[in-house]
């Protein structure tokens, strides 16, 4: 119990940075034996989860970044967080258990805790689609974590809205137990990660970049150079909506940078 009271700065700093995805440049308070369990318990679940499909993409790495940027680790924090994410890939690698020593710091089935369940959901979601190894994988960490399937689908749908736009303009399902009726969501702008992820850049990326990536992405899947080629309606539709969904990328990164959106 005491454990709980250790650290409490360090914590309290972590939960209020995961909630805004601006992040911050501030280092964060001395977390000792706290933060070295928070970051390979978070980190680790994390490359797990983007290595379970066989390879991690540029959107997760994307993603990965972001999270280490909104923490705003130093430059032996983001190190160790880095290495934990490598750690979490490998498969004789137990993430559970990373997850077990975490507990005594933050408690079952606390705020802190749930934040890092919506991290994973989050990454799990940041391709655009989820395979059954990975909702499997969510399942038991959010039951080591200490929260039902009921909980864990709140989570993801609350990940769903924030993320509607992305999902829409990947074709991906929502995640919800067989049989459930898809919910309808209001859609919002994509999370900055996110954000990147649609880019297929990194969050490391300069102006520049941006707005070569935004071109190109534009190019793509431009609805009239899509249409004489489109082998159906609903190809087209969804060219429409990548088409759509990269706009509101871009938009999302130039109010986030202050960049001039010509």
């Amino acid at each position: 119990m005491l454990s709980r009271f250790k650290h409490l700065e360090f914590k309290r700093a972590v939960a209020a940075r995961l909630a805004d995805e601006a992040g911050s440049s501030e280092p964060l308070p001395a977390g000792g034996a706290t933060q070295r369990a928070f970051l390979r318990g978070l980190f680790s679940a994390m490359g797990r989860l983007a290595k379970l499909d066989g390879r991690v993409t540029e959107q997760e790495i994307g993603y990965a970044t972001s999270v280490m940027r909104q923490l705003g680790l130093d430059a032996t924090a983001r190190q160790h967080a880095i290495d934990c994410f490598y750690l979490g890939k490998l498969e004789r690698s137990d993430v559970l258990i990373h997850l077990r020593e975490l507990l005594p710091a933050i408690g079952r089935g606390s705020a802190l805790a749930r934040q890092i369940l919506s991290v994973q959901c989050r990454l799990a979601y940041s391709k655009g689609f989820i395979r059954l190894k990975e909702k499997l994988l969510l399942r038991e960490i959010a039951e080591e974590l200490g929260f039902d399937k009921a909980q864990l689908l709140t989570v993801c749908t609350e990940t769903q809205v924030n993320e509607q736009s992305y999902y829409r303009a990947t074709g991906t399902n929502s995640f919800r137990p067989s049989g459930e009726p898809e919910r309808c969501t209001a859609q919002k702008p994509g999370k900055l990660g996110l954000a990147y992820g649609i880019l297929e850049l990194s969050p490391n990326a300069n102006d520049a970049e941006i707005r070569q990536a935004y071109r190109r992405m534009l190019n793509r899947y431009h609805p009239d150079k899509l249409a004489s080629r489109a082998s159906s309606s609903e190809a087209l539709r969804n060219a429409q909506e990548k088409f759509h969904a990269v706009r509101q990328a871009y938009e999302t990164i130039c109010s986030f940078r202050k960049m001039v959106n010509p």
